[in-house]
């Protein structure tokens, strides 16, 4: 659910008549949303791997640059296992785009 479906949720939830709020439902939705929002992002990023060589230059930075922002939420997870083994998927990804990237400048430089 988008943000701003959740939101007009908790909002209508509040505002009709005859359905009572619940305590901590925006936070417990908000929380959920984060946690969807890394898992979508770490799926998206993570799946584009067996397309790294047709990437241009640019795609690979962009493509680096969200690992390493999808990076800073993973780490924050609870769970030691989970993170632990989603930051090494990562990582792996990751190190493939920064890979393809410096041969794809190196290419342009006319390097071997």
């Amino acid at each position: 659910m988008s943000r701003s479906l959740t939101i007009a949720a908790v909002l209508v939830a509040g505002l009709t008549p005859g359905i009572a709020p619940q305590q901590g439902t925006f936070a417990s939705s908000r929380s959920a949303y984060a946690q969807d929002n890394w898992k979508a992002e770490f799926e998206d990023v993570c799946s584009r791997t067996q397309d790294a060589m047709t990437f241009s230059a640019e795609e690979l930075k962009n493509l680096v640059a969200r690992c390493d922002a999808v990076k800073l939420q993973i780490e924050k997870l609870p769970d030691e296992s989970q993170r632990k083994v989603t930051l090494k998927r990562l990582q792996m990804c990751r190190d493939l785009y920064f890979f393809m990237l410096q041969d794809k400048e190196n290419r342009q430089q006319g390097a071997p």
